[in-house]
């Protein structure tokens, strides 16, 4: 979607009707910089005020958290490294819905573990989807260089 088209907005009517529909309970949100997770979860409150949110870059999760707001950096380190006594902090089936803004430019590299990691459905935001060979947001996906539909 173009840039200002609202992909937020589309972003809690999915999980709006996802969690109505008992398919979703818990949902993760990434972004790569601390100002777009500040953005989308003021959105996302306003949008989807019944869903308790929190901001993992500066508050602690606690068991009423239906979305959790996160950087990339700090999901890595909380699903490779950081353990909470012998179980790390999310597990692979943690969120059932996890939503990766601006994954044109982020899920790649070290990241790209984290599209891997979780097994909740996925769901990419991005105004320019790349078709680079190592930076491939469609092959992300299985669908084909250039083709957003399939």
């Amino acid at each position: 979607m173009a840039t200002g088209t609202g992909k937020t907005r589309v972003s809690a009517s999915i999980i709006d009707f996802l969690s109505k529909a008992g398919w979703i309970k818990r949902v993760l949100f990434l972004a790569d910089r601390n100002a777009l997770i500040t953005q989308a979860k003021t959105n996302l409150n306003d949008y989807l005020p019944q869903l308790p949110a929190v901001d993992l870059t500066k508050e602690k999760e606690d068991d009423s958290s239906r979305i959790v707001f996160s950087t990339y950096q700090t999901i890595i380190n909380m699903i490779d490294g950081e353990t909470d006594g012998d179980n790390r902090f999310y597990s692979v089936g943690h969120f059932d819905l996890i939503i990766f803004d601006e994954i044109h430019r982020s899920v790649y590299n070290r990241y790209k573990h984290i599209f891997k990691y979780f097994d909740g459905i996925r769901l990419g935001l991005t105004a320019t989807p790349k078709s680079e060979a190592d930076k491939d947001t469609y092959g992300l996906f299985g669908l084909e260089p250039n083709n957003a539909q399939k």
